[in-house]
């Protein structure tokens, strides 16, 4: 029987956590093994994770998201696990969630992976993956191609609720950890989906229960923790960017947003101003390279 580990990304947040281990003991797919990468935690999280029996835990110093879903995706392609479920330490699944994802992964052979359909705690949409519009042979979309199994292909995806196989890990690497934040889910997702199909597999469901409830938007960003990790979010688009599209498209990009920086500063938001400006900086000098499991 295959065998999931999956993958807990936490840092300072034990209640929510808490949630999070009680929604995977009670997931109906026995063969599973719960992994939380604990980043850093200043709170109680450690002793709470010393105490339990039934969970790996690996501690390491704060590598943001990015950090910690590449050592765990690490951990499970190197020890023996056939799947990898990610997921952030505020994301609530349902019982059959997991079950539900792999009946989705292996309903068709080639599969990249799958993620679960994400609700919000007032059950709109959140983190909605990019539909797979990418024109087939005939010239027409076919998202819709798996539709008797509740599935839709989709492009690229957050790591809310992903599920990929050891298989997939080993072909396309791990997520870039020097990302730190923002961007790393999206550009490891797109990276699989440009090889093999990726779909959402809609009865698999999850509810998320992030602070903030809606999408991110800088310029109405309200939080200052939040507004200075758009930092890295505009580094790391630009070098998906570079990556995917090549010098020119970068250089736009980049001038694009140097224009905006002034304006900002010009209108006295020497915050906004400044993250765009330094963000842009570090682009030039920010090539992270793939990393891959070492499997014996």
């Amino acid at each position: 029987m295959d065998k999931v580990g999956i993958v807990v990304v936490t840092h300072n947040r034990l209640e929510l956590l808490k949630e999070v281990i009680q929604a995977l003991r009670e997931q109906t797919f026995q063969n599973r093994q719960i992994i939380v990468i604990n980043n850093g935690s200043t709170d109680s999280t450690s002793e709470y994770l010393s105490e339990q029996s039934d969970i790996i835990t690996i501690t390491q110093e704060n590598l943001g998201g990015a950090g910690g879903f590449h050592t765990g995706l690490k951990y499970v392609a190197e020890n023996g696990f056939n799947y990898c479920w990610l997921m952030d330490d505020d994301v609530i699944c349902q019982p059959d969630a997991l079950a539900e994802l792999i009946h989705a992964y292996q309903s068709k052979p080639g599969i990249g992976y799958v993620c679960s359909k994400v609700v919000g705690i007032d059950g709109c949409p959140m983190n909605t993956p990019a539909v797979d519009d990418r024109p087939t042979i005939n010239g027409y979309a076919d998202y819709c191609d798996m539709a008797a199994e509740q599935m839709i292909k989709v492009k690229l995806s957050t790591f809310v609720s992903v599920l990929v196989s050891t298989a997939t890990i080993l072909e396309v690497g791990l997520p870039y950890k020097e990302f730190f934040i923002w961007g790393d889910d999206t550009e490891y997702t797109s990276r699989i989906s440009a090889l093999h199909p990726c779909y959402m597999a809609c009865r698999s469901v999850v509810l998320h229960k992030r602070s903030l409830q809606r999408n991110l938007d800088f310029m109405q960003e309200q939080d200052e923790k939040r507004l200075r990790n758009y930092f890295y979010y505009f580094r790391n688009n630009l070098f998906i960017l570079r990556e995917r599209q090549g010098e020119k498209s970068y250089r736009n990009e980049c001038r694009s947003k140097q224009r905006l920086a002034i304006r900002r500063y010009l209108r006295g938001d020497k915050a906004r101003a400044s993250i765009l400006w330094k963000a842009v900086r570090a682009a030039r000098a920010f090539h992270p390279q793939v990393e891959f499991p070492s499997v014996r």
